[in-house]
């Protein structure tokens, strides 16, 4: 193995993204060989040197995994949860370095990536990379064909714009379901957009994330991606 960088090391164990690395360093948790690390640029190769994290080994899986999942409602995306609350890891016997792909309330469904891809999950949430995901989701009352105009021109919320890519109103032959495909995953988004214009939210599926589709999933199965579907994920 080559030497690499800390903190690109440990985004691939899936251990934290770079800059969450970064700040393990200056808080002195991270050691090289029994010692402090104190250099942010210190390189390191896994297959000579003894890479240890708050007292744990870091060992780089031998294989990365992807995963599709579909998040039923009233479970959290986290792998524990101080409340009690259903997460995604209780229900899921998978490797503890395996970890979701950003973020689905609670009360939302649908599509959920799972990966140990450390370099993969910070390109698929990092804003700049402007990932699509498109979701569908059903409100009462039914709303008008303007509401399309509007949410792609955008709104404010906490006095920072929003706006969704693209509105499709009524799909499916169903007036009261909309779908809209966002670049930004912020905490829920959607819902709140919607209840800006009176629009209560009975049902929310996210069905795509990148290149990913949930298809004729079931709420509960998990997928193995496909190397084809990997790749298209990393844009290769």
């Amino acid at each position: 193995m080559s030497l690499e960088r800390i903190q690109k090391i440990l985004s691939q164990a899936g251990v934290a993204s770079r800059r969450e690395a970064e700040k393990l360093i200056l808080q002195g948790q991270v050691r090289v060989n029994g010692l402090l690390v104190k250099d942010l640029g210190l390189k390191v190769d896994l297959s000579k040197d003894q890479l240890v994290v708050r007292g744990k080994k870091i060992l780089l899986p031998s294989s990365k995994l992807y995963f599709a999942y579909y998040k039923p409602s009233g479970v959290i995306v986290s792998k524990k949860d101080e409340w009690g609350r259903i997460a995604w890891a209780d229900l899921l016997q998978l490797p503890k370095e395996v970890n979701a792909v950003g973020r689905l309330d609670k009360d939302s469904e649908g599509l959920l990536l799972l990966t140990s891809d450390g370099e993969l999950l910070q390109q698929l949430t990092h804003p700049s990379y402007e990932v699509p995901k498109v979701y569908r989701v059903q409100v009462t009352p039914a709303p008008p064909k303007e509401l399309q105009q509007t949410l792609e021109q955008g709104v404010s919320l906490d006095g920072k714009p929003c706006r969704a890519l693209k509105v499709k109103i009524g799909v499916l032959g169903k007036p009261d379901w909309i779908e809209l495909t966002l670049l930004e995953g912020r905490n829920r988004e959607i819902r709140r957009m919607l209840e800006l214009f009176d629009y209560q939210v009975k049902r929310l599926i996210r069905i795509k994330h990148g290149g990913i589709a949930l298809g004729n999933m079931e709420p509960g199965e998990l997928k193995t991606l496909t190397q084809e579907q990997v790749k298209q994920l990393k844009g290769k």
